[in-house]
């Protein structure tokens, strides 16, 4: 029954998807597409992995835009299903929980409020129609490793308990979203501290320690099936924007940069009052401290009630480790608004600072909260037919504290909160000056912003705090009802609990569904690539017939749109911008620092460089050395008469000690075919060539090969982005050394004389990892079924 019940869920949460002819597909999920569209075009030409992708940032490793894997899992079914059924998430993990905590021998009852509770949080609905699926698909196989560690340590099956947690973690690390990972192991280490204590009390340490050899040996066992795709980001990390730069002389985030959004203090009252903020920023209700937010992380009233009974009541020290832990990360997601925590795990703690956004750690605080209720619930129904002497003094500090913390944001909501957020008079009046050509200053700005924010935003943001205020009582005084009533002999506690279940399905359905955008949704019949060709304008047409043809396509810089916050140009053409959190870390600095300098407003000398051809605006501007070509409605084409080519052979090539003298050198503005610069002492001798020549005769993800005459030995700069780990020169079948140029291209030298030069993208990572998956994964399977038979045969279980 209770099973049933989970699987009716996601239907009254996402009707018109599950039931009706809408489907998701969000801003990241389109962008996603985009950006893969090279990977998706080699495979079907070349029927084989791209491992680079060619189509924006002037080039980067594919293996963070889309996980190449070689090896096929369980997951390959589980992601083939999911578009088909979108529920799956949702079941899978609300299976997980609902396993886990019958595994933790709570009542069938508390242990469906408690899968309910992790699944309908509204954060849940949120990242879904933002189209976050790596996270969805992350999260839902988060349960099941709770379900295995608990197997581990508490079974004495312990050849089946190592290979379910190591397929379980497996299954997680594939879902591809490393940080959803790591901010989990964080509640692990909790969980096994405490069982370490307990062995040591108990003096059990050699028990404990074969428990942990084998948590270790899952751990390792599932890395080496994901070997190949790690190992590949791993490397990769070094040289993104996640493990710093030499422009901004850090070795990973900064921290300001990772900690932006970052939740207030009194945010956190939203995890009770959905409302209290304002809800989103969609509707200019939020005030909060976040530059914007697409919802709260509300956790449900009567979850907070449930979680009090569980910590006055439920006489079992478990419940210490998901409190402690949901404490614990609440405090993480406080971000720069706790320096002093965050400040302290950025710097020590192993691998915090590659990860941003501290908020995303309310994902534990809510799974943890969700457990903790689902104690309380089953305190409350294991005293069905017991015999409690003034039963309904249980319910005192519970039922006070409950009360008391909704009269206090009653309180607050009535009396002491502003609704209104920090400079936000201040931004409106900017924009009102703008709009309107005056000064700041003039008085009717300031009566116009006072208006607007008197008269209409700050009383709707009463409104919505008032209401959710209110909803509080009503749902807490529903949950203390049917408490009391049970415990007076009223009702049965089946019956209690039952209604306690419906109420908080209803309350969080229904604060979820104001979180579900609209925009996020299209027609069913629609494809991911409609709704991008969708965006197909004239000039796309127009680029990618000139770039038809060619042994090699031109790149284009789309400033009719924000050029590196959007991936939906390289879809149509090969884009020096593009959409990605963790682009590479050099290419970031040229961004930051070179883009938009020189007399022009654009760097020229680096668009060149880049082999940029073509500028895309929404408005003709007056570039030196750029044509316009093309002009209609839907934009402006003008044209680099200056572009040089894949491969060119600068005049003058200096050697630098410090990359940062070629980024001083590139902001004055520079000719890269008169000058350009190497990271390199001691070069070899270099002879300007006017007369040399390259033919490209084969350019696709995995290898560009040409044919180059010279006349005169020197270096030659290809304009593609370099990346040691991977690409491999040669020139007549021998080794070439690929040097750093221009502080992001690739160099090589040559002597006089023609040439066949192939550069290979062959990633070490890639080949010996896929090795690697290969054989662990067939170890797994084997471990698993050895694990299972002699369970079967030999096992017993004691809890």
């Amino acid at each position: 029954i209770c099973l049933f019940f989970l699987f009716l869920l996601p239907f009254f949460q996402y009707p018109d998807v599950l039931l009706g002819d809408k489907r998701f597909v969000a801003h990241d999920i389109i962008q996603w597409r985009a950006s893969a569209e090279s990977l998706i075009d080699h495979r079907e030409t070349h029927g084989e992995n791209a491992l680079w992708a060619s189509n924006m940032f002037s080039g980067m490793p594919s293996f963070i835009v889309s996980n190449t894997r070689v090896v096929p899992h369980l997951e390959r079914l589980y992601y083939t299903f999911a578009p088909i059924l979108p529920a799956l998430p949702l079941w899978v993990m609300m299976l997980g929980v609902y396993i886990f905590l019958l595994r933790l021998k709570l009542h069938p009852l508390a242990a469906c409020l408690g899968a309910l509770a992790v699944a309908l949080t509204t954060y849940f609905p949120i990242i879904t129609g933002a189209g976050h699926n790596a996270k969805i698909y992350a999260w839902s196989f988060i349960p099941w490793m709770f379900v295995g560690y608990h197997m581990v340590t508490r079974s004495q099956k312990w050849i089946l308990s190592l290979a379910v947690f190591a397929l379980v973690l497996n299954l997680e690390l594939r879902a591809g979203h490393p940080q959803v990972t790591y901010i989990f192991m964080y509640l692990f280490g909790i969980w096994w501290a405490v069982d370490f204590y307990q062995a040591y009390k108990n003096k059990k340490l050699p028990d404990f320690a074969k428990k942990t050899g084998l948590l270790v040996t899952a751990c390792v066992i599932a890395l080496l099936c994901n070997i190949q795709p790690y190992w590949s980001i791993q490397e990769y990390t070094s040289y993104s924007t996640r493990g710093g730069t030499p422009a901004t002389e850090t070795t990973g985030l900064t921290f300001e940069y990772a900690m932006a959004w970052s939740h207030g203090w009194f945010e956190m009252s939203t995890l009770l009052i959905p409302g209290i903020m304002g809800g989103s920023s969609t509707d200019n209700l939020y005030w909060g401290p976040k530059s914007f937010t697409s919802g709260p992380h509300y956790l449900g009233t009567i979850i907070f009630f449930l979680g009090l009974l569980a910590l006055f009541r439920y006489d079992n020290k478990l419940k210490w480790v998901f409190f402690g832990g949901g404490v614990f990360t609440m405090l993480l997601a406080l971000g720069e608004n706790f320096e002093l925590l965050s400040k302290f795990m950025f710097n020590y703690a192993p691998m915090f600072s590659r990860f941003r956004v501290p908020e995303i750690w309310l994902m534990v605080s809510s799974f943890s909260f969700a457990v903790l209720a689902a104690m309380g619930a089953h305190w409350l129904v294991s005293l069905e037919g017991k015999t409690i002497p003034n039963a309904l003094k249980k319910l005192d500090w519970p039922a006070g504290l409950a009360i008391g913390t909704g009269l206090l944001f009653l309180i607050l909501v009535n009396t002491t909160l502003s609704f209104e957020k920090q400079g936000e008079r201040q931004m409106l009046a900017n924009q009102v000056a703008s709009q309107n050509n005056v000064e700041v200053t003039n008085p009717q700005v300031q009566q116009v912003v006072n208006e607007f924010l008197n008269n209409e935003v700050i009383p709707a943001r009463e409104e919505k705090a008032g209401g959710d205020a209110l909803r509080f009582f009503f749902y807490i005084g529903m949950a203390i009802v049917l408490s009391g009533a049970f415990l007076a002999g009223k009702i049965p506690a089946v019956f209690a609990l039952s209604g306690m279940i419906l109420l908080t399905a209803i309350d969080l359905i229904l604060i979820g569904n104001r979180y579900i955008p609209e925009s996020g949704k299209i027609d069913r019949s629609l494809s991911i690539e409609q709704v991008i060709e969708n965006q197909r304008q004239p000039h796309h047409d127009f680029i990618i017939a000139r770039n038809d043809n060619q042994a090699y396509p031109y790149r284009v810089f789309p400033v009719d749109q924000n050029p590196f916050n959007t991936a939906i140009p390289a879809y149509f053409y090969p884009s020096v911008g593009g959409y990605s959190g963790a682009k590479m870390g050099r290419y970031q600095d040229l961004i930051d620092n070179v883009f938009f300098s020189g007399p022009a407003g654009i760097n020229l000398g680096l668009l060149s460089m880049l082999n940029t051809k073509y500028i895309v605006a929404s408005q003709p501007y007056n570039i030196p050395g750029f044509e316009i070509i093309y002009e209609n409605t839907d934009g402006f084409v003008m044209k680099n008469e200056d572009t040089l080519p894949k491969f060119f052979f600068p005049e003058t090539v200096n050697g630098v000690q410090s990359p940062v003298e070629i980024i001083m050198g590139m902001e004055q503005g520079f000719n890269p075919s008169e000058i350009s610069w190497i990271e390199k002492d001691n070069l070899l001798p270099h002879t300007a060539d006017s007369l040399a020549t390259a033919v490209v005769h084969t350019y696709n993800a995995r290898e560009i090969s040409a044919t180059i005459t010279k006349s005169e030995p020197g270096y030659v700069f290809l304009s593609e982005i370099y990346y040691p780990l991977g690409w491999k020169a040669t020139a007549n079948g021998n080794r070439l050394d690929i040097y750093q140029g221009n502080y992001a291209l690739r160099v090589i030298y040559l002597d006089a004389g023609e040439h066949d030069v192939t550069f290979r993208f062959e990633p070490r990572s890639y080949y010996l990892g896929g090795t690697i998956s290969w054989v662990s994964n067939i170890m797994l399977i084997f471990l698993l079924g050895f694990g299972w038979v002699h369970g079967r045969r030999f096992g017993t279980e004691n809890q």
